[in-house]
């Protein structure tokens, strides 16, 4: 009655929230506390209670305004999850070979396990204290494998490293099927979006979303971007009027205010670079060098924080095995909370 493949999976359902959360990568400095009531004067009756435009024109023209691409080079989904388990429908069959590297988004093995599609993965290198991205490692085991398609996160999700962009574009160059960069925090990182080249690659598609830069994860609003053709095939397989009419309003509403987003960023990244500067001056610390809106760190007390912090109200992810096993990954919150992190962590070294 029951697929096998999930006997041992459990539901991702998280009873109660943490006071201190950190773990979830959220933006927790942005002030959109105008938004709903600028949204819903914006709003129609009939968006309410007839489906309206299952296209999505005004957002799909207000994004791609802001990615600087045609509003046909764009699609929207329920989050840029929604659309990694779409493009796996859309582009592979349940003998075809999925490729990301080690570690990545853990929902990339999660919806092709629903799909059916194999599976594989290619390690990171450990390479001066950091992770790397080999393009030459990774297009050889695709052949090996016989991949289809090539989907992997830039800025790295778990570790916050950003993968040198003559790699990934090596990928994308010597692959030929499918390559996906998934850019969640393209907005933290000193590198380039991909969705500058999906004009001169037939096989490239970008994932972008709201629900980190811009602090909508509860909107749940994610876009892909790529040539046209490519947007048509996945359109084929987004169930029509997937995305609330509302959740669309919000986010075109959201989209008129990317100056605010911008600042924003601006401090995120500032509380990012105090906070490295901080763990680095800590003796026995390795930290990679982060990219993101979280760090990624280890330390011989990473397991005793994460108990005592967690047993205290706050919520942010130890990895007990694997590429990172040791490793903690921390977004940043807000100054105060942040501060008390650092007055946790004293504590601890000092003794």
């Amino acid at each position: 009655m029951f697929r096998k493949e999930f006997e041992t999976a459990e539901p991702y359902k998280i009873a109660g929230r943490a006071t201190y959360n950190l773990g979830d990568n959220e933006n927790r400095l942005i002030d959109w506390s105008f938004l709903a009531e600028e949204t819903l004067k914006s709003i129609e009756t009939s968006e309410l209670t007839f489906y309206g435009d299952n296209r999505y024109a005004d957002l799909l023209s207000a994004y791609a305004n802001y990615a600087k691409v045609k509003p046909e080079q764009v699609t929207v989904g329920v989050g840029s999850d929604f659309l990694i388990h779409m493009i796996i429908t859309a582009f592979l069959k349940s003998d075809d070979v999925f490729l990301t590297v080690n570690p990545d988004f853990f929902m990339y093995q999660t919806y092709n396990t629903m799909h059916g599609s194999q599976f594989e993965r290619v390690d990171l290198d450990w390479e001066k204290g950091s992770l790397s991205l080999s393009a030459e490692k990774v297009l050889a085991h695709a052949q090996t494998v016989g991949a289809k398609v090539i989907m992997l996160s830039n800025p790295n999700n778990p570790s916050s490293v950003a993968h040198d962009p003559q790699e990934l574009e090596k990928i994308v160059t010597n692959f030929s099927g499918l390559v996906v960069i998934d850019e969640a925090y393209i907005e933290f990182a000193a590198c380039s979006s991909f969705a500058e080249k999906i004009n001169d690659y037939d096989n490239l598609i970008v994932l972008r979303t709201l629900s980190k830069a811009f602090g909508l994860a509860g909107v749940r609003l994610g876009f892909a971007l790529a040539n046209e053709r490519l947007i048509y095939e996945i359109d084929k397989v987004i169930p029509p009027y997937s995305l609330s009419n509302l959740a669309a309003r919000m986010g075109t509403v959201a989209l008129g205010h990317t100056e605010q987003v911008l600042a924003c960023i601006e401090d995120i990244k500032e509380l990012r670079r105090d906070f490295l500067a901080f763990l680095e001056s800590l003796p026995e610390v390795q930290v990679l060098p982060s990219q993101a809106s979280f760090v990624a760190f280890t330390a011989p007390w990473a397991a005793q924080l994460y108990q005592e912090a967690t047993s205290n109200g706050w919520n942010f992810k130890y990895y007990t095995e694997g590429r990172l096993t040791n490793y903690i990954r921390m977004s940043m919150g807000r100054p105060e909370e942040m501060e008390m992190m650092k007055n946790r962590i004293r504590k601890l070294v000092e003794g």
